[in-house]
């Protein structure tokens, strides 16, 4: 099965005035806990609550390795390791760093080169015939959506204007509060899901 994806751009990246380009894959929901039990058993001779034991005691195996410091290594997989932050206090110096200014931020893993390799091997990749980007509109054509849509229906939100204008949700949001701030549109409704009137 191939992994779809869309090329994006981030105008002036870096202020250099160039456009940098970039490739969004969409990325399918992870198996659960049973379906990996099943999947595993049924590649083998584990049963599920093998399966099941034995990734418990390899979490249990990998939580005492890395918080005692080690690098934690799954053969054929690749290794696990910390991440940390220094929260040190504004004007205080390297030399006066504490235990507690330490904190773990996140856990890193590096791939076995011959799992990647595999991975390399058996990826395939198709252009999506959709994209999550939301289309670019002026602020006079986003007015004259708004208007149009307004002329047939008593109001608007934010879920109307992703359908109908191809917008993404916070891209939505942005308008709307635009049009609000300069007095265009008229917010009523609860907070968590309000509706917007043209202002008269």
């Amino acid at each position: 099965m191939s992994i779809k994806y869309e090329i994006q751009s981030i105008k002036n990246s870096q202020g250099t005035g160039k456009e940098q380009h970039f490739v969004r894959i969409f990325e399918e929901a992870p198996m659960s806990a049973q379906q990996l039990e099943s999947h595993i058993q049924s590649s083998c001779s584990l049963t599920k609550g093998d399966v099941e034991a034995t990734l418990s005691a390899l979490r249990e195996c990998m939580i005492h390795d890395l918080s005692h410091g080690h690098r934690f290594y799954i053969p054929s997989i690749g290794y696990f390791s910390l991440s940390v932050d220094l929260d040190l206090p504004e004007g205080k110096s390297a030399d006066k760093v504490r235990a507690d200014h330490i904190s773990v931020r996140n856990i890193k893993f590096r791939p076995d080169a011959s799992m990647l390799q595999e991975v390399k091997m058996n990826t395939r990749f198709e252009r999506a015939k959709f994209s999550t980007k939301s289309k670019e509109h002026t602020e006079e054509m986003m007015l004259e959506n708004i208007k149009a849509y307004l002329a047939t229906n008593t109001c608007i939100n934010r879920r109307a204007m992703e359908i109908h204008f191809g917008l993404r949700q916070n891209t939505a949001l942005k308008w709307l509060k635009h049009f609000t701030e300069i007095g265009v549109l008229r917010k009523e409704g609860a907070r968590n899901s309000p509706v917007y009137f043209m202002n008269k």
